[in-house]
């Protein structure tokens, strides 16, 4: 059976690259922000983005979002931002329930 989204790829949609590149940067931030969290918080990290000095973590319960807060500094202290200056602010926000 052929890929069925092999004629979607090999047309080269407009910005699907960007797009590509963009999800693995997410990925890789989201694992990294793992690692630096203690254990019992890491599975409830949805993800993790930069938005310029700020990096966004996103829990899946209020009930990690303290927790993610509380390590907010750590976080900033050993993640560098795209710019190199620094994470300046640390937000949580908790996922909407599906």
């Amino acid at each position: 059976m052929s890929d069925p989204l092999k004629p979607l790829i090999s047309s080269g949609l407009p910005g699907l690259d960007r797009l590509v590149s963009r999800a693995a940067e997410v990925s890789e931030l989201t694992a990294t922000v793992r690692e630096h969290l203690p254990e019992p918080i890491r599975p409830h990290v949805v993800s993790a983005t930069l938005n310029e000095a700020t990096l966004v973590v996103t829990v899946d319960s209020a009930a990690w979002s303290a927790r993610v807060r509380y390590a907010g500094r750590s976080l900033a202290e050993a993640i560098p931002a795209a710019d190199q200056t620094g994470i300046e602010k640390v937000r949580v926000r908790v996922r909407a329930p599906a």
